[in-house]
């Protein structure tokens, strides 16, 4: 049985620690012309890494290369007294070239969290991390509605959990590469500041579950500790899911759901043919829903298995600008 793939960054002692490399400079961004900030924002693209990737043992999932989870301490942020508007995950080999699972790699996930912030869904006594953004290998681009942004201060401390995976029969060596837009200077602080939540179908420290052969739809709720206005929502699933959806219970209204696509892209199917999931199509509005303190909010994930899986996902990730 695979182990757990834990995210929680406060086991620090069960993973290695690693650090960051490459930095790419900022350029200046256009952006969107109805976007009043745009011509004050700039891009940085940062890679974290290079990690070697073990060569696969065999074609099954539990043979493929992996890093298993790690923690890198103390990453590298993009900007200080500053608001990131969007950010774009990939992963990519020391050219810059795209790694996917047609040559090998695959990014299972990457966290990161700010210490010392608690969390605004899971508390875990108020240390945190705070979970800033992530990723699965489905790498859908963030970019918030105009006028809102997440806040980053010069004494924000940012760490990483990763897990990356091999397919191909021979190491890989990649980079986890983000792209950062943010605003800096008097118009930074006219943006409205967003936080980010966090919501998933399992718990705060083992996000994972295994489901059976067949039509599976696991649930959670969460009492919202806020009101706001939801701006952002992306969903992560593993093989086999089908959707993820957030519902206000209280209201009625759904929210958000997200359906995943496999194989939209020749990069996102193997060597043998197997396609994982390329495609999560967010939910963006200014503001998508209204909810308010006591709103019962539930999220669901859909499973279609044509055999068991272990270790699968079902997480919403997004944006609330509190009020």
């Amino acid at each position: 049985m695979l182990l757990k793939r834990r995210l929680a960054m406060t086991v620090a002692a069960a993973v290695a620690v690693v650090g960051t490399a490459v930095v790419d400079v900022p350029v200046a961004r256009a952006g969107d012309s109805h976007d009043p900030y745009a011509a004050a924002s700039e891009t940085r693209t940062i890679r974290y890494g290079p990690w070697t990737l073990p060569a696969a043992t065999g074609d099954t999932h539990d043979e493929m290369g992996t890093t298993g989870n790690r923690l890198a301490l103390n990453i590298e942020k993009p900007c200080e007294q500053c608001m990131v508007t969007a950010i774009k995950p990939n992963l990519v080999y020391g050219d810059g070239s795209n790694a996917n699972i047609n040559t090998g790699p695959m990014l299972h996930h990457a966290v990161i969290g700010q210490l010392g912030e608690p969390d605004l869904v899971c508390r875990l006594g108020g240390l945190g991390p705070k979970r800033v953004f992530s990723s699965g290998n489905e790498r859908t681009p963030v970019t918030l509605p105009a006028g809102y942004g997440m806040r980053i201060d010069r004494g924000d401390r940012w760490s990483m959990v990763y897990d990356l995976m091999n397919h191909a029969h021979q190491e890989k060596t990649v980079y986890i590469s983000l792209e950062y837009t943010y605003v800096t200077g008097p118009a930074a602080w006219r943006l409205t500041p967003v936080t980010p939540m966090w919501l998933d179908v399992v718990g705060c420290l083992d996000p994972t579950f295994d489901v059976p052969v067949g039509d599976t739809t696991r649930t959670a709720r969460w009492t919202s500790t806020v009101n706001g206005r939801i701006v952002y929502l992306k969903g992560h699933l593993h093989h086999g899911g089908r959707t993820i959806t957030t519902t206000n219970l209280t209201t009625g209204q759904r929210i958000c759901e997200v359906t995943v696509v496999s194989g939209g892209s020749p990069e996102y199917i193997d060597h043998h043919g197997n396609k994982e999931i390329s495609s999560a199509p967010p939910c963006v509005g200014a503001p998508i829903a209204t909810i308010r303190r006591g709103d019962v909010l539930e999220v669901a994930a859909r499973y279609v298995a044509d055999h068991p899986h272990e270790d699968v996902m079902g997480i919403v990730t997004g944006w609330i600008a509190e009020r």
